[in-house]
């Protein structure tokens, strides 16, 4: 699974790309919405082993689309804004989580991510894995210390590798757009 670093960058291609909402709520909800899967960590950090249920139902479509459709409920009403395109936005952000993290390494049973759930209990991971896993203990206790290692920072060069090329060049391309409406 990629690191925070790629999902909130994948999260931030969704909102450079986007050309309605320019504003720093905006892009905060499509990062929160990016990283809601792995709120998945909380179940089991309540239970002392932060790993137990990650990789569970909130790796879904069904729950990515839920929570962004709700997410774009309360964003809309808040910011007076199209309900349609936020709760879009929103469901690309957790879409994007899954997506990355169907294409990463996973060295946990059970592998990939159930993204038919509740539909099928069978969980899927592309024969293509382009991201690393991320190094990490299952203790509570010791957790967030663990993630400080050079293979997890060897993992974050390579998001930043694969991501931030895409990130500039969707840049690039708003940037003219932007520039040829202007004229």
């Amino acid at each position: 699974m990629p690191t925070p670093v790629g999902h909130i960058i994948a999260g931030a291609i969704i909102y450079q790309a986007q050309q309605k909402e320019k504003n720093i709520w905006f892009l905060t909800f499509l990062l929160f919405f990016a990283m809601l899967p792995d709120c998945d960590f909380i179940f089991g950090f309540l239970v002392g082993d932060p790993n137990r249920y990650h990789h569970q139902f909130t790796h879904s479509f069904v729950f990515v689309v839920s929570a962004g459709l709700f997410g774009g409920l309360i964003y809309s009403k808040w910011q007076r804004t199209n309900f349609t395109l936020s709760s879009a936005f929103f469901v690309c952000a957790g879409i994007t989580h899954v997506i990355l993290d169907l294409l990463a390494v996973d060295k946990r049973e059970p592998f990939g991510c159930p993204i038919w759930w509740p539909f099928s209990n069978k969980f899927a991971i592309s024969p293509v894995l382009i991201f690393s896993d991320v190094s990490r203990v299952s203790d509570s206790r010791l957790f967030f210390k663990s993630l400080f290692n050079a293979h997890n920072m060897r993992t974050i060069t390579l998001e930043l590798f694969i991501l931030m090329p895409i990130a500039l060049i969707i840049l690039w391309i708003t940037r003219i757009k932007q520039g040829n409406t202007e004229q």
